[in-house]
């Protein structure tokens, strides 16, 4: 916990993700006061559903924000609002009083089945011109199309489609809103127009009646209406928004030029912009931004994070000593190929993934070897998707940062700044979105606190040619397994 000087005002926070609900404490323009969190279970069904309990994950999130409320002790009258955040593309459903069912979260891939119908019925290149994003089966729009075609009776009870912060808001404040940039995650926005896409809601029968007024982050919504949480009653209650955009925010991300890397179980990498970006080749997932006057353009390297901690669970150990391990070894890991992240972000190389595999073992291999593997792969999928960022942007980039748990690791930034060759930045905050997120409350209640530029090591740019050949066989591997042995149903 982080001692706070005595009457700054504050901004309490919660972020619901998969596997946790953490909640804040920040003071307005400056530093995390308290935090805490709860464990949260995906409930997996039938193959393909990852389902929230409403019930069980509310009492999560009212647990995890009366702990850092307790935890930053500090009088009610400090504090300036409350905000959320939450993974994207999940979402819950509601008769206007209660909550219909499980909620769905962003993992799931029951939308698989509604893909070619929107191929057919819209059309990939209309679909991304308009959304920003190509058919993929984790998309609320696909998700929302398969329940209304195989729970008829749910959705005709259905008042309100809320993602997962819009469902916290609700829970807060009992108004009903949802936030831009997760309506763009959820491939429902006109996102150049920052409204919902009407037209295309209606013409696959989604409509818009069933959805909540669209709001930009920063905009209170409503007041406090749970006095179970240690917060005055009445406090303003203000929209956030999606993980990746406040991570990046409080990472000092919003400039133009800048690239963000939220290394974390999944590794995101995201510049903001001025405007949508129109990349010919439909690659990066295009959504709005925190700021009213940006735009976010976003890939993704996978999930090296989570391959990581399963090699480590798998060898019986921690994380953090598979980088001990993976020094022990040479660039190249002697050899060893690990394909165990995604250079490529495309809709084909998302419909048609490599599966994950280690080749290049003899009996020579060590431990040390697959461990570096690993960690470069990640590396690896992490300039790939930087160059071909900088591709649909027209430009290279002029400063990357690093943040996300793994930024934690500081092997991971040396090892990012030798296989890029280039300067790598890491914020000196463990929790940028906490920042952002108490920026956005200052912002809503016109405070003078802008968003902190958090202080930053640079770690200066090494020699990528150790790496080259790793890298161009790391990518060879890559292609050659999605093309010939891809993932099924992955």
């Amino acid at each position: 916990m982080v001692s706070a000087r005595s009457g700054a005002l504050l901004a309490a926070g919660l972020d619901l993700g998969g596997s946790s609900v953490k909640a804040w404490v920040a003071e307005v323009g400056g530093s995390v006061v308290a935090e805490a969190t709860e464990a949260v279970v995906t409930r997996r069904p039938r193959r393909h559903a990852a389902e929230l309990d409403p019930v069980a994950w509310w009492a999560a999130a009212r647990r995890s924000l009366r702990a850092a409320v307790q935890g930053a002790n500090r009088p009610s009258g400090e504090y300036a609002g409350l905000t959320a955040s939450s993974l994207r593309q999940g979402f819950v459903l509601t008769d206007g009083s209660d909550e219909l069912g499980a909620g769905v979260l962003n993992s799931d891939r029951r939308g698989a089945t509604q893909l070619d119908r929107l191929r057919r019925d819209v059309g990939v290149d209309a679909l991304y011109r308009t959304t920003g994003h190509w058919p993929a089966p984790e998309l609320t729009l696909p998700k929302l199309l398969h329940l209304a075609e195989v729970e008829p009776d749910r959705w005709r009870a259905t008042r309100r489609v809320l993602f997962v912060h819009d469902w916290a808001l609700w829970r807060l404040s009992g108004e009903a809103v949802t936030e831009a940039s997760y309506a763009s995650a959820g491939q429902m926005a006109d996102v150049a127009a920052r409204c919902w896409a009407a037209d295309l809601l209606d013409a696959v029968g989604i409509g818009t009646d069933r959805l909540a007024p669209l709001v930009e982050a920063g905009t209170a919504v409503g007041r406090l209406t749970d006095p179970g949480l240690g917060l005055p009653l009445g406090l303003p209650v203000i929209a956030g928004g999606g993980d990746t955009q406040l991570a990046a925010l409080g990472a000092g991300g919003l400039a133009d030029g800048v690239v963000t890397v939220v290394a974390g179980s999944t590794t995101p990498v995201q510049a903001a912009t001025a405007a949508p970006p129109a990349d010919p080749l439909r690659h990066p997932w295009v959504s709005t931004h925190l700021a009213a006057d940006r735009w976010a353009a976003e890939t993704n390297a996978g999930y090296p994070g989570t391959m990581l901690a399963w090699l480590a669970g798998a060898a019986g150990c921690d994380p953090a000593m598979l980088w001990d391990r993976a020094a022990a070894s040479v660039p190249g890991a002697a050899g060893v190929t690990a394909v165990v992240a995604a250079p490529t972000w495309s809709e084909e190389a998302w419909a048609t993934k490599a599966p994950n595999t280690v080749l290049g073992v003899t009996p020579a291999t060590t431990g040390d070897d697959v461990a570096r593997a690993f960690v470069e792969a990640h590396a690896y999928a992490v300039r790939a998707n930087v160059a071909d960022l900088e591709r649909a942007l027209g430009a290279p980039a002029r400063r990357v940062v690093l943040t996300g748990g793994g930024a934690r690791q500081p092997a991971l930034a040396r090892l990012l700044a030798d296989v890029m060759g280039r300067d790598v930045m890491v914020p000196a905050v463990a929790q940028p979105a906490a920042l952002a997120g108490a920026a956005i409350v200052a912002r809503a209640c016109a405070l003078d606190a802008a968003t902190p530029e958090p202080a930053a090591a640079v770690v200066a740019a090494g020699d990528p040619a150790p790496y080259e050949e790793p890298y161009q066989r790391y990518l060879h591997a890559h292609a050659v397994l999605r093309t010939h042995l891809p993932e099924v149903d992955g």
